[in-house]
């Protein structure tokens, strides 16, 4: 994927002040912007990274006094954006600052937005080599061991993914549910999203992992999901990446993008047509994903999670009984890239590198806990 830089403003007129407050297309009060500071931000084409768009075309950004610049990178671009000095601050996830840090120990994940817990699927051919754990707990009548059964199943097979991303992450993942060696018995052709899933459609490889996007349309395009989410690990969850110096020196913006995308949150949780609409029409621009309304609706809460403040983040993502604590998919990460793919030379330290806990604190102090 090519690095775009992305303007909306001509989407500003469809987000207009004459609506509720609590619609997306209306505005939450007027507050006269303080003086802005300009914060350049990376997202990639996917429909939960797209979400921070929504405060520019609402002028969110602006009432917080944060002139925001936006650029559509590839979902490796973001991290190589950052660590060049290219982009300040990214939405992207732990897998990625674990693969990073190493090499540049100024890359931090600053704050966990949104968890993927059932977002990845590995697809595969209907009727084909590969049995779906669904086809498989109908034979055995026990859901972990056809996890087990389906997940043993890709030895010797050709995966089609992203490598050294959350994507082949999960294929490791499934890789030692199967009881199998993901660097011996599964080779992987390694192809950004949208170009891995042209791929797989046309006949190359046994599976597939990509995005949201490329899930669905494999799915329209005939595929079947044989493990997804938590049968695939830890699920990834995508947040907020910075480096060092700039979450020191500029963490009131930093606040401010989190405060703003809760605002976004929560006004899609009240009208998911308005956001919905927007995301479908600016990704389907970007990509092949032929996304649609109804297909964003099924993910929304559904296949991803979006906390609306930082008490459901509190319960989700920080408590160690949450549903996605954040630890899980750390250590999950240190063991993908330190003792399977060695691609880092020790597992990063979660206190040097994983900033979201401060970051929670500081901004519950400025701004409340919901």
């Amino acid at each position: 994927m090519k690095t775009l830089h992305t303007r909306i403003a001509t989407f500003a007129c469809l987000f207009s002040c004459g609506i509720a407050a609590v619609s997306l297309t209306g505005c939450e009060g007027a507050r006269a912007p303080a003086a802005s500071v300009h914060v350049r931000f990376g997202v990639s084409p996917f429909q939960d990274t797209y979400l921070p768009m929504i405060g520019e075309a609402k002028g969110w950004y602006k009432e917080e006094g944060v002139d925001v610049e936006f650029s559509t990178l590839g979902w490796t671009e973001v991290m190589e954006a950052l660590s060049a000095g290219k982009i300040d601050v990214g939405i992207n996830n732990m897998s990625s600052v674990v693969a990073t840090h190493n090499r540049n120990p100024q890359i931090i994940y600053w704050y966990g937005l949104n968890p993927f817990d059932n977002g990845f699927a590995l697809m595969v051919r209907p009727n084909g080599k590969l049995k779906t754990v669904a086809q498989i707990e109908k034979e055995v009548g026990n859901h972990e061991k056809a996890v087990q059964l389906a997940a043993a199943q890709l030895k010797g097979k050709t995966v089609v993914t992203t490598g050294k991303t959350d994507m082949e992450q999960g294929v490791a993942a499934a890789a030692r549910r199967g009881g199998l060696d993901f660097r011996n018995d599964i080779r992987i052709i390694d192809l950004n999203p949208d170009e891995g899933l042209a791929a797989f459609l046309r006949g190359e490889g046994d599976a597939y992992i990509g995005g949201i996007p490329q899930r669905t349309r494999a799915g329209k395009e005939g595929m079947v999901e044989m493990l997804t989410g938590a049968d695939l690990g830890p699920p990834p969850i995508n947040g907020f990446v910075t480096t060092k110096d700039f979450a020191t020196k500029h963490e009131a913006e930093l606040l401010k993008l989190l405060h703003v995308w809760f605002r976004i949150v929560r006004a899609n949780d009240v009208n998911i047509d308005d956001g919905g609409t927007f995301i479908v029409n600016k990704l389907n621009a970007q990509s092949g994903a032929q996304f649609t309304l109804d297909d964003y609706k099924k993910f929304w809460n559904n296949y991803e999670h979006y906390p609306s403040g930082p008490d459901q983040v509190e319960q989700l993502i920080l408590s160690p009984t949450g549903r996605n604590y954040w630890r899980a998919r750390w250590d999950d990460c240190n063991q993908y890239f330190f003792q399977i793919t060695h691609t880092i030379p020790q597992p990063v330290d979660p206190t040097d590198a994983f900033w979201m806990e401060k970051a929670h604190k500081d901004y519950v102090a400025t701004y409340g806990n919901r």
